[in-house]
């Protein structure tokens, strides 16, 4: 990997580790928190140490697995015994950095249940190399997890990460999964295993978080190459978007409004793609934790 890319995904990591621990460190001092002001917080301080988002700040309260990032109009707030997985993303020059980590508020009711994803996520880093194959990440974690008397997560899986590429090509299974790929030095991975009371699936609520798209296909479809601007009616929604977003994930609460245009009119349209609220299908309390790694011939460096 060359030198200066490398720079990049360390100081993005570095950022996002400090962001989490002191996210984490908050919530689980401060019964009664904002988890809006506690989000907002969050971005800002990763903008503060010289970051750039990746994504919205994802608070994940008890049954919800992921994708939740509080709306401008929220007003939930932490309570005690609340089982909260707080994901946090940075980037640097495009180059980012996914950590994740679950803390339990005033209580240690489930401690087990978030050991639980915490041990799979360092059992899973431990084997972690070139030759790998990813299916062999996804047998340890769900051996750990079953071990310890609970669900993995079967519908979500951990990711590879490119430039300005959230979600690439390979995925990280979070169970013994028939399929899979080798790793290969260079490779760069979120390992998120995720841990539940509940049956281990997922379903959908309503949506918080967006995008222009994974695959750049806009560019191709939408965007005329002349004059850079997309050829929609948009009142220059998309390329706003666009420019400050690129094809990374945006929250809701970050786009003011304009007249007569909504992203849901856009997400109807395929302009805008939804990320919907996960929650654990039977209500099962979920915990995640998740580390970005570097792979390399004989091990791997964890940048988070």
């Amino acid at each position: 990997m060359d030198a200066d890319i490398l720079q990049c995904y360390t100081d993005a990591g570095q950022i996002a580790s400090r962001v989490l621990q002191e996210t984490t460190g908050h919530a689980s001092r401060n019964e009664g928190t904002s988890i809006l002001e506690l989000a907002m917080a969050a971005e800002a301080r990763i903008i503060e140490l010289g970051g750039k988002i990746a994504f919205p700040c994802n608070i994940s309260i008890n049954e919800i697995a992921s994708h939740y990032t509080p709306p401008a109009n929220d007003s939930l707030l932490l309570q005690k015994g609340d089982v909260v997985k707080i994901d946090i993303g940075v980037h640097i020059d495009g180059y980012i950095a996914d950590t994740a980590a679950t803390v339990e508020i005033s209580t240690m009711d489930h401690a087990d249940l978030i050991d639980a994803s915490k041990k799979a996520l360092e059992n899973a880093i431990s084997i972690t190399c070139a030759g790998v194959n990813t299916n062999e990440l996804g047998k340890i974690i769900e051996d750990t997890i079953n071990k310890k008397g609970f669900t993995p997560i079967y519908d979500l899986t951990g990711h590879s990460l490119g430039q300005y590429s959230l979600h690439g090509d390979l995925n990280i299974p979070n169970y013994a999964a028939s399929y899979g790929n080798t790793l290969h030095a260079g490779d760069v991975i979120a390992i998120e295993p995720f841990a539940t009371y509940g049956k281990g699936t997922t379903g959908n609520g309503d949506a918080h978080i967006f995008s222009l798209g994974l695959n750049k296909r806009f560019d191709k479809h939408i965007r005329d190459k002349h004059n850079n601007k997309f050829n929609t009616h948009s009142n220059g929604l998309l390329d706003d978007l666009y420019q400050q977003y690129g094809y990374l994930p945006f929250a809701c609460r970050w786009v003011k409004d304009r007249d007569g245009v909504k992203i849901e009119d856009y997400v109807v349209k395929g302009d805008i793609i939804a990320y919907p609220v996960l929650h654990e299908t039977s209500g099962g309390i979920v915990s995640q934790f998740e580390h970005t790694v570097i792979v390399e011939e004989s091990g791997c460096t964890v940048t988070t």
